[in-house]
């Protein structure tokens, strides 16, 4: 029986999200008092575990804005059709002002759809 010491490369793929195992969260009484590598090792467990959450804590930020921008998005495109509506009722063109009115109720009925989906 052979037993080996290996230590895991923390920049390996496939290791950033990666968690410790449950005994190595066990608080024994000087273990990092009396040895150099187990201090730098949970203090670079700690460093990684702050990334992460600093990670976690922007992508949070981003996805509640992206839901704003998209409903944004859709009522301007729905602005720009109901302008394009106006434009061709005043050129008289039916043809087009049922296009355009078409479109604009469609990207209305997107951003009332994002919202409503992003409000659960």
């Amino acid at each position: 029986l052979k037993a080996t010491m290996v230590v895991a490369d923390p920049n390996a793929r496939g290791q950033r999200n990666s968690t410790l195992a449950w005994f190595w969260s066990i608080d024994v009484q000087g273990d990092s008092t009396s040895n150099d590598w187990m201090n730098e090792f949970y203090r670079v467990h700690w460093l990684r575990t702050l990334a992460l959450h600093d990670r976690w804590a922007e992508e949070l930020l981003l996805v509640g804005r992206e839901m704003i921008w998209t409903v944004d998005f859709f009522l301007h495109k729905s602005q720009q059709w109901v302008g394009r509506m106006q434009e061709a009722n005043a050129n008289q063109k039916v043809g087009h002002q049922c296009y355009a009115a078409r479109q604009a109720r469609i990207y209305l009925q997107l951003s009332q759809q994002a919202q409503d989906s992003f409000e659960r």
